[in-house]
C-alpha cells in the first residue's frame, strides 16, 4: 500500500469516527402510548420512520449498535396518536409522533410531529401508512440535523416539557438607558409585552405541551422551567413615519433548572404610531409574534 493511500484511509477513518462519536443513536423499536393502538396491526409500517430519519439526518443520527451505556445519547420515537377516518369513497389516517432525545436517561430535546394521508378502496392501507412513516421520519431526521442539543452538566436533571413555563410579569431592563420614562411608565411596556405574549403563546395554532404563566417573582432566582426576557433598547417616538424609524431590541433565555434550552436576540422595526405609546404598541405586536413562534420550537442563539 502506498504512503499516500495509507494516509487517505487514515484521514477518512478519523472523520468517520469523529462523526459517529458526535451522532445520536436512533432506537429501532417504535413504541406506542398505552392508550394508542394501530388500526392496522397486520401492517408493519414503523420501520419506515427509522429508515427515513437516518437518511435525512445529515449524519446526525446513526443506527443503535452494541450494548447501550449510561452516557449514550439516543433518539426514541413514540406514536402518541393514531386515527383512521373511514368513508365510502376515501379514508384518512392521521398519525402523531413524538421524538425524544435523551442522554443518560435525561431528556435533552423533544418534538411532536403529525402527518396524514388519504387512500381509496383501490389503494392499500399499508402503502399509505408506509408513506406517512417515511414523511414522519424525514421530518424527524431534518429536525435532528438542524438541532443543537443543550449540554446537561452536573446538577442538570434534563428537560421537563409538561411543566408550565414561568415568565415574570415584567420584562427585565438590561441597562438604565434601554428605555425612557415614557416607555416604561406611561406606556407600561414591561407588563404590556408579557401580557400579550402569554395570551399569544397559549392561544397559538401550534399548541404547546405546557402553558406560559406570568408570575410576580424574581425570575432570575426561580429554579424551575422559566423564560427570562430582557429589553436592550427601545427607540419609539410619536409622529408616525414623520419621526423616523422605531425599533426594539430584546433578548431571552428558556431555562429548565440548570439546562439552557434556548436563547434568542430579536430586532423589530416599525413606522407606525401617532403617539409614543402607539409606536411602542406596534413594536410589541411584532416582537410578541416572533418570541411566541420561537418559544414553540426553541433553539439556542436564534436571531429573530
Amino acid at each position: 500500500m502506498s504512503l499516500l493511500r495509507h494516509f487517505l484511509i487514515l484521514i477518512i477513518g478519523v472523520f468517520t469516527v469523529s462523526a459517529a462519536c458526535g451522532a445520536v443513536q436512533v432506537e429501532d423499536t417504535i413504541t406506542y402510548l398505552p392508550a394508542v393502538r394501530s388500526e392496522n396491526a397486520a401492517c408493519v409500517w414503523e420501520p419506515a420512520i427509522v429508515k427515513a430519519a437516518l437518511a435525512h439526518s445529515g449524519g446526525a443520527l446513526i443506527p443503535l449498535s452494541g450494548t447501550p451505556t449510561a452516557g449514550d445519547t439516543r433518539l426514541s420515537i413514540q406514536v402518541i396518536g393514531f386515527e383512521l377516518e373511514r368513508s365510502s369513497r376515501k379514508s384518512r389516517y392521521t398519525v402523531r409522533m413524538r421524538a425524544n432525545v435523551s442522554e443518560g436517561g435525561k431528556l435533552l430535546a423533544t418534538r411532536d410531529f403529525e402527518e396524514d394521508a388519504s387512500f381509496t378502496e383501490s389503494q392499500t392501507a399499508c402503502s399509505t401508512l408506509n408513506g406517512i412513516g417515511a414523511s414522519l421520519g424525514e421530518s424527524a431526521g431534518e429536525w435532528m440535523s438542524q438541532t443543537r442539543l443543550p449540554t446537561c452538566a452536573e446538577g442538570c436533571t434534563g428537560l421537563h416539557p409538561d411543566e408550565p413555563i414561568v415568565v415574570a410579569t415584567e420584562v427585565l431592563i438590561a441597562h438604565a438607558d434601554a428605555i425612557n420614562d415614557t416607555v416604561r411608565d406611561d406606556c407600561q411596556f414591561q407588563t404590556a409585552l408579557v401580557t400579550r405574549l402569554v395570551k399569544a403563546f397559549n392561544e397559538s395554532d401550534r399548541p404547546s405541551r405546557a402553558r406560559l404563566e406570568a408570575r410576580s417573582i424574581d425570575i432570575e432566582q426561580y429554579s424551575g422551567r422559566r423564560l427570562i426576557l430582557r429589553v436592550n433598547n427601545v427607540h419609539a417616538l410619536g409622529g408616525g413615519g414623520f419621526s423616523g424609524p422605531k425599533w426594539m431590541n430584546m433578548s431571552g433565555e428558556l431555562r429548565d433548572g440548570k439546562l439552557l434550552v434556548g436563547s434568542f436576540h430579536s430586532h423589530t422595526t416599525s413606522g407606525r404610531g401617532v403617539t409614543t405609546c402607539r409606536s411602542v404598541d406596534a413594536l410589541i405586536e411584532k416582537t410578541v409574534e416572533l418570541i411566541s413562534e420561537w418559544l414553540s420550537d426553541p433553539v439556542i442563539d436564534a436571531d429573530l
